[in-house]
């Protein structure tokens, strides 16, 4: 999101336990989302595959996922709220789009421009 000069924008990123991925691994994948606004995260639990599942209507693992929250979401159960918009990179889900970079661009823009 780094072509989005906004300072509103916020972009947390959780790496997860998939794919052999460990902690130690965090440092280097960071380096794939430079942007400075970005906060990074580990979540060696996995607790964000399971729990974000229901807020997606999918059941598997929640990860390579691209979820866009408006200012108005709030997180206030124990569970994530459903995102605004989302998009995804997994097999086996047809209820969200697949990743598509300018798409996702795009909506994000218009949610910072409604603002």
């Amino acid at each position: 999101m780094h072509e989005i000069d906004d300072p509103r924008l916020r972009t947390y990123v959780v790496w997860q336990p998939q794919m052999d991925a460990e902690e130690e691994h965090v440092a280097g994948a960071t380096r794939s989302f430079p942007d400075p606004r970005a906060r990074h995260f580990w979540d060696g639990s996995g607790w964000t595959l399971e729990h974000f599942k229901p807020a997606l209507d999918i059941d598997v693992d929640a990860w390579d996922l691209y979820l866009v929250y408006g200012p108005e979401a709030r997180w206030d159960e124990r569970d994530p709220p459903r995102p605004d918009y989302w998009m995804h990179q997994l097999r086996f889900v047809d209820n969200g789009p697949l990743l598509e970079p300018g798409a996702l661009a795009a909506r994000v823009r218009r949610l910072l421009t409604a603002m």
